[in-house]
């Protein structure tokens, strides 16, 4: 393993067999049941077109007013607002509030449409109409403490009319966990500023937004700052005025970018890392490079090609320097040329030496959650279970799984004092942001045993105080599940694992492939274990001293993206160790409080251990350093 660092990027490691590039820079109320088709009827779903809020959705009606009441009596209370087929006119910006009722809100809220291209909120024509004095469609709150959880958009349009030059679609803002998904953000001609803002305030993320389509606007996708990362995958943008995608610092992981346009598809001074992209230049494109990183920034390329450009990938001085497009890395091939198979913006990092390029890891989708009528869904409120988490819902909810049914739906949250078992015909355990176990100290409070389902989905639970067993080699995959320890029986040895937005804490895998999008890891000690494994991640934080990751019995681990939030004592425990293993990393650090990891890598291969620690020879900036 060699190793390399670079002045602001940190260090780049790469693998002989360790490869590392290191990137641096409430309970319900009386609120009414929806009667559609998305959910079965709940008072945890809330329909903006019923009592008392009554938004018509005709797209001439103002509907600001109601949509706003919806916000306000429903934000931060594990529900979900859900927006019924229809075009709902929007006259200002509508608003998350930070308290309710006398509480702070802590996130906790869901939006959702009957469908994308059905369920439409139209910002009316005219009401930004300067790119100075602009403002969004909608603005999603939170805390300057990064304390705004578990929030999620999903199966939406944002649309902003004509004469909006300083129009935004959505700002949207979650912590550790959350997402944007199925979304489309549209500008009418030639107006709108950004289409999806996230930087309109520091520390937002880590989050996922997932098969989302931006059409027009000046900026298709903003990002900016230094925390708390962001993860893209299956994005399509079109039709950009000023660029494609623009990132202000932030570090970012993205796979399957695709872009139509006659200005670059991205620019960066952060770190990024982009995977399997297809960029498409038209008219003026041919004077722009695809890619554009700006001095400072650092990039990691694998499989992008671009056709219609002046050339792939190119860097200038700084944002605002005005210099002509030079070419990055002219020693570097394939950088010119219509694909670039693999590149990075410094060298790789290696203790033993050897190949610096990636391992190609098979890379699988997140399978698709199984739709099916939610009148045949078992809701475990009707089988006794308390939504306040009060009583013992134990038994209510074995009885649920136990009905027969195939989808067992958990809207609010749970007080269990024994563990439940997902057997039977059961397939998928849906919540709402509900919370189980909160603070009661049993483990596991949910075991995956055999069962007639060769996959099993656990979806959009934001706390799962006891932790998820698995007992089975059933592929498992969870869904927008945070603060779960995930422990797996002998039983389940050489079972499929997939993570899609999870946080979780001390994560031990063996012999087990597993597939993670926006995995946010928490703890202190060693915070993911590979043990005979292959892994593979796409954006990858995490936060406390330890070892980030430890391979171990032949493991191969990919990782593409984000970064450490080192809070405490990085000086105790090695970055990465490395037993015999192979590992390639495309990874940050951000450091304030002065204590960053001092021992980047560890590595021991066949009996002989070599270290790169932080003052040989490099520099790996943090804090103040960074953009």
């Amino acid at each position: 393993m060699s190793f390399g660092l670079s002045k602001l990027g940190g260090p780049a490691l790469t693998r002989t067999c360790v490869r590392l590039i290191v990137l641096l820079l409430g309970a319900p109320g009386t609120v009414p049941a929806l009667e559609a088709a998305r959910f079965p009827p709940t008072p945890f779903v809330v329909d903006v077109t019923r009592p008392p809020y009554s938004a018509s959705g005709d797209g001439t009606t103002d509907d600001t007013a109601a949509i706003q009441r919806a916000l306000n009596e429903n934000v931060g209370r594990h529900r979900a607002i859900f927006f019924p087929a229809g075009t709902y006119l929007i006259t200002q910006t509508l608003t998350w509030p930070k308290r309710w009722e006398g509480h702070d809100n802590w996130g906790h809220t869901t939006l959702v449409g009957e469908s994308r291209d059905r369920s439409v909120l139209r910002l009316r024509e005219g009401t930004f109409p300067s790119a100075k004095q602009g403002g969004a469609l909608m603005w999603c709150g939170g805390f300057g403490s990064a304390d705004w959880f578990h929030n999620y958009i999903e199966d939406l349009t944002f649309e902003v009319g004509a004469d909006n030059a300083g129009g935004t679609g959505l700002q949207f803002y979650s912590n550790n966990s959350g997402a944007v998904r199925n979304c489309r953000f549209v500008a009418a001609g030639g107006s709108g500023l950004s289409g999806l803002d996230l930087a309109h305030r520091d520390m937002n993320g880590p989050l996922l937004v997932q098969n989302c389509e931006v059409v027009g606007f000046r900026r298709g996708v903003r990002t900016g700052h230094a925390v708390n990362s962001q993860t893209f995958e299956h994005l399509t943008l079109r039709g950009q005025l000023e660029v494609g995608f623009d990132n202000e610092g932030q570090s970012l992981a993205i796979r399957h970018l695709t872009s139509e346009n006659a200005v670059p598809a991205l620019r960066s001074y952060g770190a990024v890392c982009l995977l399997d992209a297809r960029l498409t230049g038209s008219g003026d494109a041919r004077s722009h490079p695809a890619l554009v990183s700006y001095n400072g920034g650092r990039i990691f390329l694998r499989d992008v090609s671009a056709t219609g450009y002046l050339r792939t990938l190119a860097s200038v001085e700084s944002p605002d320097s005005g210099a002509a497009y030079r070419l990055t890395a002219e020693a570097q091939p394939g950088t010119v040329g219509p694909v670039i198979a693999e590149h990075a913006s410094r060298p790789a990092c290696q203790p033993f030496g050897g190949p610096d390029r990636s391992l190609r890891l098979p890379i699988r989708d997140t399978p698709a959650t199984p739709e099916e009528d939610p009148e045949t869904w078992a809701v475990v409120d009707r089988f006794g279970a308390d939504p306040s988490g009060n009583a013992d819902s134990s038994a209510a909810l074995q009885r649920a799984i136990d009905s027969g049914a195939t989808t067992v739906f958990l809207p609010g949250s749970y007080n269990l004092r024994s563990t439940v078992v997902i057997r039977g015909r059961v397939r998928r355990i849906r919540g709402l942001g509900g919370m189980i176990n909160y603070g009661k100290g049993i483990r596991p409070d949910l075991r995956i045993a055999d069962a007639e389902a060769p996959t099993v989905f656990v979806e959009h639970l934001a706390h799962v105080g006891g932790g998820l067993e698995v007992a089975s080699r059933r592929t498992v995959v969870l869904r927008s599940v945070s603060d779960c320890d995930l422990t797996f029986t002998p039983e389940s040895a050489g079972g499929d694992l997939f993570l899609e937005d999870v946080v979780t804490h001390g994560l031990k895998l063996a012999n087990r492939r597993t597939w993670a999008r926006q995995l946010n890891v928490e703890n202190e000690g060693t915070h993911l274990a590979n043990e005979g494994s292959d892994l593979w991640i796409l954006g990858y934080k995490t936060e406390r001293g330890g070892t980030l990751l430890r391979s171990t019995g032949g493991g191969r681990t990919e990782i593409f993206g984000n970064f450490s939030y080192t809070t405490t004592a990085g000086k105790l425990a090695p970055m990465f160790i490395n037993r015999d293993s192979a590992v390639f990393a495309c990874f940050s650090e951000v450091c304030f409080n002065g204590d960053p990891f001092r021992t980047l890598i560890e590595e021991c291969r066949r009996g002989e251990t070599r270290s790169v620690m932080r003052d040989s020879g490099h520099t790996w900036p943090y804090s103040s350093h960074l953009p």
